[in-house]
């Protein structure tokens, strides 16, 4: 299954920057693609900033791959004057002290149960290199009545090509011997 919000269609627009890594013999060992983050008021329609979109690794790439492209794009948008650099939100991931909610301990076991597939904790783990700023993103909602369909959206979001006997089978306990 591939799973993306991102895709190459995407990194195709010439709005998208595209950083790509290549080994000394020339094979390309990863990609990322950054989308353009638009001002306001005084900066209306001008790039202030640049958000993580997609980031991919070759299977055999050399292991920091990801952290060599991140901190390069990181260093050029700097050197274009960017005001600032998103690593992307960090789904289902809620702070430590927080107390959570009986929707935020929805959203949490519906986390769980795609986790195996996605690896939302790995991915946030990840980009706790770079020591981001943390903000928090929200989603609003009438009532819980919607977080069923929300929750189906955001799974077709992240896992595009899941059939239901892939997520079936991600979150269906396994056998013991």
């Amino acid at each position: 299954m591939k799973f993306t919000l991102g895709t190459v269609q995407e990194a195709l627009d010439p709005q998208v920057m595209v950083g790509l890594a290549f080994n000394e013999a020339g094979e390309m060992q990863g990609v990322t693609s950054w989308l353009p983050v638009y001002g306001s008021g005084e900066h209306a329609g001008e790039v202030v900033g640049w958000t993580l979109d997609v980031m991919r690794r070759a299977d055999d790439g050399f292991s920091q791959t990801m952290e060599f492209l991140i901190a390069s794009s990181m260093k050029h948008f700097s050197e274009q004057g960017a005001q600032f650099v998103s690593l992307s939100g960090a789904p289902f991931i809620h702070p430590e002290e927080r107390e959570l909610t009986s929707v935020d301990q929805v959203l949490t076991r519906i986390g769980e149960l795609i986790e195996p597939v996605y690896g939302f904790k790995s991915l946030h783990r990840f980009k706790q290199k770079f020591n981001p700023r943390a903000e928090p993103l929200y989603l609003l909602f009438r009532d819980e009545g919607d977080l069923p369909r929300i929750g189906i959206a955001l799974t077709r979001a992240y896992l595009p090509d899941a059939s239901l006997r892939d997520l079936v089978t991600s979150v269906a306990p396994t056998a013991s011997p």
